[in-house]
């Protein structure tokens, strides 16, 4: 059954549940569940997302550590105020790297730094991670809005200081699940609204709660993580007239461990070796039951 597997590309394995959560194979991390549609996102937002794009892309890192050191030997104050460099890396960086490719970069760098069309595919349903998740347009009662993401947070308590990084969480709401297009290749991307992490969550008893009546749209200008990167929780409401939700964590559903098959799952059975269970029987040991009433078989022609 293995080696026919091995040349039928969609067979299943007889025995072992479909997972109803799985990622497509086109190239695309994740797998929409909604009708998609077309739309023109605006320039600012757009930008945004390709600008998330880039940062989260470890074939780029090279070319951020070049722009950085060229903005600090441009302008001495960018060497003295990390706040400052950031600020201006940030803004100019895409259009920087557009400029700055190298003709021997792989396609996906060049396209890249060409940057993404300006129509996208919306959708208000999609699958990764093994999770469903949906937009707040949706409203299902299984709050499958819920998005979760853990990243590096630079803090300065002074415009000389130096910078330490952070490892934080970070709870939202999906507003949009947007499917960018390099014309080569195409990335998803979630479009969220942030609960405040100073002042929309907090800790009680043990549990962590959120704000999602306050405060949503803090990182407006920074609205953007990429599919692969979301974690699903679920929000539970403490009561009708209380902005705060428990937060819930959830497992992927439908994620099977193929390295947990034992290596015989598959293979023909053995006649059982009644001798090696230890049980002594005798011949004067009866082989039929007294308490019920017997049925004769009879042998048909």
């Amino acid at each position: 059954m293995w080696f026919c597997r091995a040349y039928i590309k969609k067979a299943a394995i007889i025995g072992l549940r479909s997972n109803r959560n799985e990622d497509l194979e086109n190239g695309v991390e994740g797998c929409p569940i909604s009708q998609g549609k077309e739309k023109i996102l605006e320039e600012n937002v757009l930008q945004a997302a390709h600008r998330y794009v880039l940062f989260n892309t470890a074939e780029i890192d090279p070319y951020i550590k070049m722009h950085i050191e060229e903005l600090k030997q441009t302008d001495h104050c960018f060497s003295s105020n990390g706040t400052l460099l950031q600020k201006r890396h940030m803004e100019t960086f895409s259009q920087w790297l557009s400029k700055h490719v190298y003709d021997n970069s792989s396609d996906q760098i060049r396209w890249l730094a060409h940057g993404p069309r300006k129509h996208v595919i919306s959708y208000t349903g999609y699958i990764t991670n093994g999770h469903r998740f949906h937009t707040t347009d949706v409203g299902r009662s299984t709050q499958d809005r819920g998005v979760s993401v853990e990243a590096d947070t630079i803090c300065q308590s002074s415009s000389t200081d130096s910078h330490t990084a952070g490892r934080l969480s970070y709870y939202e709401v999906i507003r949009d699940i947007v499917l960018l297009d390099y014309y080569l290749f195409k990335v998803s991307v979630f479009r969220c609204d942030w609960a405040n992490p100073r002042t929309g969550i907090k800790m009680e008893d043990g549990f962590t709660l959120v704000n999602l009546h306050r405060g949503l749209r803090i990182f407006e200008n920074d609205p953007f993580i990429l599919a692969s990167q979301a974690k699903q929780v679920f929000y539970s409401r403490e009561n009708d007239e209380s902005n705060w939700y428990v937060l819930l964590k959830a497992p992927p559903r439908g994620i099977y461990n193929m390295n947990f098959l034992e290596e015989d799952a598959y293979t023909s059975s053995k006649p059982l070796d009644v001798s090696r269970l230890g049980i002594n029987i005798t011949e004067k040991e009866p082989y039929s039951r007294n308490e019920c009433e017997g049925i004769d078989v009879i042998d048909m022609p």
